[in-house]
């Protein structure tokens, strides 16, 4: 099988790709814990919304939600970041 080239990044991924590891670790210590919990077990353990949801005790809803408005709030606080630069 040929190998496909790689799909695009997310404008998302770009942004948290080109950020700065210092300001990253800054926005995420940021983000109120349920936020960065989440963040941790999708992204760090690579664990299924599912899993996560079993792990925090929550109802996988309330982590789509959570992983949502925790990458926005990134996005939010990396951009303004770029721009005091």
């Amino acid at each position: 099988m040929a190998d496909l080239p790689a799909p695009d990044p997310t404008p998302e991924d770009a942004l948290v790709a080109g950020a700065d590891r210092a300001a990253l670790a800054a926005a995420l210590r940021r983000l109120p814990v349920a936020q960065r919990e989440v963040l941790a077990l999708i992204f760090g353990q690579e664990l299924s919304y599912q899993d996560a949801a079993n792990v925090l005790g929550i109802p996988i809803g309330t982590v789509r939600s959570r992983l949502n408005h925790a990458k926005h709030a990134l996005r939010t606080l990396l951009e303004s970041t770029e721009e005091v630069r």
